[in-house]
């Protein structure tokens, strides 16, 4: 697996649980706890990939393969 993959599926599985933290904690009817865990989940999965990006631990490529 790419180190793209990896760390995608990390950035995932990271701001998923805190997305889902923060939803429930916020609480309220259903549909609010499910919009306010996606914005979260998205803003902390872009920002882990983000500080890996700036930090230089993953290089981006784009190719015609895909890899």
């Amino acid at each position: 697996m790419s180190e793209a993959k990896t760390l995608a599926i990390i950035a995932g599985g990271v701001g998923g649980a805190v997305g889902a933290f923060v939803g429930v904690a916020v609480g309220g009817d259903t549909l609010g706890v499910t919009l306010t865990t996606l914005v979260v989940a998205v803003l902390v999965g872009a920002a882990v990939i983000a500080s890996a990006v700036i930090a230089g631990d993953v290089e981006f490529f784009a190719s015609a393969d895909g890899e």
